[in-house]
């Protein structure tokens, strides 16, 4: 490899391993098509394939989820850098495995460093650095394709630095892009400081937290829009994010070949994982789905048992919702059906739903105690949505990319304050309440390129849930509206407006409330969506009017 005469001295500066050393560890073995630097296998590719990707992301998902990926794949990309200079160079010092990450760019033709200032205490997890990139291949592809950006465009290489800095401390390590060379900088510029020292409510550190590291199986819209719209050969990308707290134990019951009760509150898709663990037992059966209190369930049973004496028969799941309406002599009936021959048949599975707890069952329903434990061997129950916090933006996301499959042309994104709302909220509805708000957003939106927490505020307001209104009362009387219509007249005769006099009493139940706004909302019998949303546009109109 050639070196230009007048930079051969940049090969031998900083610590180990130098420039000149990463070189003399790099081997090219054209009879096997790979390059090698120190016996990790390296990719030389032209700089417009990172650019390509950038593209193609932003265009098919937006411009936030594009960032977050490319933020994710740097991050990891340098965590793996990391370990593979420890585990290359065994006996450096800290300090110059930690340092050679800026080579470790520059021999890759990413970007050249300049290091402006750069403080660590690896010890006592202090950090503070700033640098200059030079040439940066993000940002000088970008400007050359598009122009002038607007903002910060180099995504990986940020996610790049944070991942390689992080490994030498116990502490996250992020790095934000002040100045780019893409927005007509001469250079780009980053800071480099802990999680702590930028502060967990920084709204990138949020978008990094929440989104770009994700420790879970991967199942956003990031993954193939068609597995959201068609489903898995499984049950696709939404049921298994719905299945995923209790995938363990819906796994064990398949192994196993046992029937089950599944508990959890209404919207929380209990069906969807006995649709799952259907799916996953019984891959080419034949799912039954029926309410316990249903006059057609004792000929469905019948109908069933029929089908198993056949020689060859498909297998059976019988998925039994609302169970503690479940007639005794129809629970009779099941548990001879289960417990064929004093063993469960192989072809057949009960699967029992109910919104109410298994201690609950126990104690006040009128299921037999023979039944209950046939069901209960390895009960499963899934948690409330307000439980998944973490969850909740990925649920929308996947909802959005749904939306975008029906021929809508609708390629909406949640925006950050939107994602940070939605995790805020109790979502009494679950799911279902989810995916309404979302959606109605979505196509109400004045931006439906970005859907903002205002959106989501408006889309809560519109149809708020019956399980999170309270405080609605008993209606006044014919006397006690005349009273008060004859002091509000008073009001509206000095040319007060009924949206002016709503909007004090709203404040005053506020500060009733001790600025409690889910107090002050169950005091006025609204949602705490609604009232929140209400005194928003409160304050912008306020704002507008000074």
């Amino acid at each position: 490899m050639k070196t230009h005469r007048d930079e051969l001295e940049f090969l031998d500066r900083g610590g180990r391993p130098t420039l000149a050393d990463m070189l003399d560890r790099m081997t090219f073995r054209p009879s096997r098509g790979s390059i090698e630097l120190n016996g990790a296998r390296m990719v030389l590719s032209r700089a417009t394939f990172g650019a390509d990707l950038q593209d193609e992301l932003i265009r098919r998902f937006g411009e936030h989820e594009a960032m977050v990926l490319l933020l994710r794949l740097g991050y990891r990309n340098g965590r793996e850098d990391a370990e593979f200079i420890r585990r290359a160079w065994p006996n450096l010092d800290i300090g110059d495995a930690f340092t050679a990450g800026t080579r470790i760019h520059m021999v890759t033709g990413t970007v050249r460093v300049e290091t402006l200032h750069n403080d660590f205490d690896f010890k006592n997890n202090r950090f503070s650095g700033d640098f200059l990139w030079h040439d940066s291949v993000e940002a000088m592809e970008y400007a050359r394709r598009h122009g002038r950006a607007t903002k910060p465009v180099c995504w990986a290489q940020t996610g790049y630095a944070a991942g390689y800095a992080s490994v030498f401390f116990s502490k996250l390590i992020l790095y934000k892009e002040v100045s780019c060379a893409a927005m007509g900088d001469k250079s780009c510029r980053v800071v480099g400081k802990t999680v702590d020292d930028w502060g967990k409510d920084d709204p990138f550190v949020r978008i990094f937290l929440d989104e770009v590291l994700v420790t879970r199986p991967e199942t956003s819209p990031r993954m193939r829009k068609e597995g959201v719209a068609q489903g898995s050969k499984a049950a696709g990308i939404l049921e298994d994010m719905i299945v995923a707290p209790v995938h363990r134990e819906l796994e064990q019951l398949a192994r196993a070949g046992l029937s089950t009760l599944i508990t959890g509150p209404d919207g929380a898709g209990c069906f969807k994982a006995a649709a799952w663990l259907h799916t996953r037992r019984f891959p080419s059966g034949q799912l039954h789905r029926v309410h316990g209190a249903s006059d057609t369930l004792p000929a469905l049973i019948q109908n069933i048992r029929h089908t198993l004496t056949k020689k060859g028969a498909r297998e059976q799941t019988l998925v039994i919702e609302t169970l503690e309406d479940l007639p005794l002599d129809t629970q009779l009936e099941l548990v001879d059906l289960v417990h064929t021959d004093g063993a469960a048949p192989e072809n057949f599975m009960l699967i029992g739903i109910s919104h109410l707890s298994l201690p609950r069952l126990q104690r006040s329903s009128n299921l037999r105690a023979e039944f209950l434990h046939a069901l209960s061997i390895l009960p499963v129950t899934l948690p409330a949505l307000a439980a998944r916090e973490d969850d909740i933006a990925l649920f929308g996301d996947i909802y959005l990319s749904h939306l975008s499959t029906q021929k809508s042309g609708f390629e909406g994104h949640l925006t950050p304050d939107a994602r940070t709302f939605i995790r805020a909220q109790s979502w009494p509805g679950n799911l279902p309440e989810l995916r309404s708000t979302i959606l109605r957003a979505a196509l109400q939106s004045a931006t439906p390129t970005a859907i903002t927490a205002e959106d989501i505020a408006r889309s809560l307001a519109v149809d708020p849930s019956p399980l999170e209104t309270t405080g609605v009362g008993r209606l006044p009387t014919e006397d006690e509206i005349e009273a008060v219509w004859t002091s509000l007249k008073a009001l509206l005769d000095q040319d007060m407006s009924i949206d002016g006099v709503v909007a004090q009493f709203e404040q005053l139940a506020l500060q009733e409330a001790g600025g409690n706004v889910s107090a002050a909302a169950r005091r006025l019998g609204l949602t705490r969506a609604k009232l929140d949303y209400r005194l928003t546009a409160q304050g912008a109109r306020t704002s507008r009017q000074r």
